[in-house]
């Protein structure tokens, strides 16, 4: 991976920079506070996010990459090693290439200017990953990635399931042999191919992942991170069940005037995992995903839990709504604050809307220092 060799990272240097302010802004949502030892539900200290403003990002903000040919989804960002890490934002999305969708990857020295974005004239980032196997059918989508030793595992969906590959330096990637998981035909939620994959390390070693299929959000472990069999988070009942289903519509009457009911009704998918001990020494899953309601609107949701089984438990609210079809969040967490990556609509007049990567940050009454320079390499 590519590091600052002489100084430091800018985007290290602009998120410590912010961390005095950050720790005296308060806020009473459970989603952005530690509260008193882990008396608070397990989705603290994520978000609420705010959308970047116009002196934040170096082209049209609230979007970090764009392109109205390439049409970037889907983003995955590659997490630091440790807080201390000095590494730039490394962000692999999906791209068009001649009509077909391929994995792609960019950087950004502070998290926002990223190389090959449309400001970014003349260059654009390199493709790393592409269908070439039968089972993977014409595209890949949901890529996600991680630190594992040495290498980067790079997760991704196809049409036969999910793969993974590997590589030693972030660009150059050698794909495992067929889908590494794929929908089980008996179950009864998991009705669309498994995909959008999420993979996290426990204290312990196991390897866990996240995937999303029909309506839900399901759980799965390995302990090489290749060959992987379902959790089950509730086994008193028959059956797999997922660790996130649509949220119970609001019973009739039970709302106030002008109170919206759950805003993830309809369907939960994109899962992100983030995984840390807590202050009072408690493992804490939290995972961002998108939430649909009845009307086909879209939010960044969060859930969580303590410890490694169960369900997930969701935050009522979500952490990032804006009304623009926003979905596919990734997450990442500095000393100072977090960065919140998501798939937009760029509208640009009546006639002309296209997908790109747009980007919010949290704690939200936190301004960030002008973007750095666009980096000469991805």
């Amino acid at each position: 991976m590519t590091r600052a060799a002489t100084s430091r990272s800018p985007l290290l240097a602009a998120t410590t920079a912010v961390a005095a302010l950050a720790l005296g802004v308060s806020s009473c949502a459970t989603t952005g506070v530690e509260g008193e030892g882990d008396k608070n539900l397990p989705t603290a200290g994520v978000g609420p996010f705010r959308k970047l403003g116009i002196d934040e990002v170096p082209g049209i903000a609230p979007f970090v990459l764009d392109d109205r040919v390439a049409i970037y989804r889907e983003p995955a960002i590659l997490a630091p090693l440790s807080a201390s890490d000095d590494s730039p934002a490394i962000l692999y999305v999906v791209g068009k290439q001649a009509s077909v969708d391929v994995i792609v990857r960019s950087r950004a020295d502070d998290g926002r200017a990223f190389f090959g974005t449309s400001g970014d004239f003349g260059k654009t980032p390199p493709v790393v990953l592409a269908a070439d196997a039968p089972w993977e059918g014409a595209s890949l989508s949901g890529p996600f990635a991680l630190h594992v030793n040495e290498e980067i595992h790079l997760y991704y969906s196809a049409a036969g399931g999910i793969g993974m590959a590997r590589s030693t330096d972030g660009l150059s990637f050698t794909k495992v042999p067929g889908p590494i998981f794929t929908r089980d035909p008996s179950s009864s939620w998991e009705t669309s191919e498994v995909h959008a994959p999420s993979v996290y390390v426990l204290p312990d070693g196991r390897v866990r992942m996240l995937y999303a299929s029909g309506a839900a959000i399901g759980e799965a472990e390995s302990t090489d991170g290749i060959h992987f069999r379902r959790v089950d988070p509730e086994p008193a009942t028959p059956g797999v069940e997922p660790v996130l289903r649509p949220a119970a519509p609001a019973a009739p009457g039970s709302l106030l005037p002008n109170e919206k009911g759950p805003f993830d009704t309809l369907a939960v998918g994109d899962p992100c995992a983030v995984v840390r001990t807590t202050q009072a020494g408690r493992l804490q899953v939290r995972v961002l995903y998108t939430g649909t309601d009845t009307a086909g609107m879209t939010s960044i949701g969060l859930a969580g839990r303590y410890g490694a089984d169960g369900p997930l438990t969701r935050q009522p609210t979500p952490v990032y709504s804006v009304g623009a079809k926003e979905s596919a969040p990734a997450l990442l967490e500095l000393p100072g604050g977090s960065y919140l990556y998501v798939q937009q609509d760029r509208r640009v007049d009546e006639r002309l809307t296209y997908k790109a990567i747009a980007a919010a940050f949290s704690p939200a009454s936190v301004k960030l220092p002008a973007p750095a320079p666009f980096p000469e390499a991805p």
